[in-house]
């Protein structure tokens, strides 16, 4: 159940791991974890954070533990690798006035569903990418998405979304059965719903704008 770019990350990070170490498996021992980790966080050209730390650490975590659980190696190494500390910042959600500030910044029809779909559904990026226009009923104002873990869940948008969406679709000339579409008829991808959010926001003098502010805004404002 997990996702293609999750499972390439947990392999490029354990490759990097195994490269560097350069010894057979059932000899890494914790106080090798610990030198690379250090090394990673001092050493290396690019210095990384506690935060990237510690998602390293998990996916050490996950391989040795299957390892483990295999039989493949006698003890796990990681057992005794504690989770990795780091500051957690309190992500601020888009205000009311932002959000009509990167409305008013749309030039298009398509950014201005996109914005209102991410804000009245919080889906992730991941999820609207996949979305094709069949998978949404109009009259119910609603639509499944399949999410983390292959998850299946129903979100539901409000009515400015979907009269802003219908006229995103009656706008368009093409037969594409993707939701959004980038260039062309070819189904938008992550780097370009990220893309256009970031420019919505310098047009609009909103910082650090970013698809999953829109997700962090609905449940606060369903907090409300």
């Amino acid at each position: 159940g997990i996702a293609e770019s999750t499972l390439k990350r947990y392999a490029d990070e354990n490759l990097k791991l195994i490269r560097f170490l350069n010894k057979p498996l059932h000899e890494v021992t914790t106080y090798d974890l610990r030198f690379y980790l250090s090394y990673r966080r001092e050493k290396s050209e690019k210095r990384v954070s506690n935060r990237t730390l510690n998602g390293m650490r998990r996916c050490y975590s996950s391989f040795f533990s299957w390892l483990a659980s295999e039989g493949l190696i006698g003890r796990n190494p990681c057992a005794a690798l504690k989770q990795i500390k780091f500051r957690k910042e309190v992500k601020k959600p888009y205000s009311a006035v932002e959000l009509e500030k990167l409305r008013r910044a749309c030039t298009n029809k398509r950014d201005l569903a996109l914005v209102d779909f991410l804000y009245s559904t919080g889906c992730r990026v991941s999820e609207v990418v996949r979305l094709d226009i069949s998978d949404i009923d109009l009259e119910r104002r609603e639509c499944t998405v399949i999410g983390k873990g292959n998850k299946e869940r129903i979100v539901y948008l409000s009515e400015v979304a979907v009269m802003n969406l219908k006229e995103y679709i009656q706008s368009r000339n093409d037969a594409g059965e993707a939701l959004f579409t980038g260039r062309g008829t070819s189904r938008i991808k992550k780097t370009g719903i990220e893309t256009i959010i970031r420019k919505l926001g310098q047009c609009a003098g909103v910082d650090t704008a970013h698809p999953h502010r829109f997700r962090r805004t609905l449940a606060t404002n369903l907090l409300d």
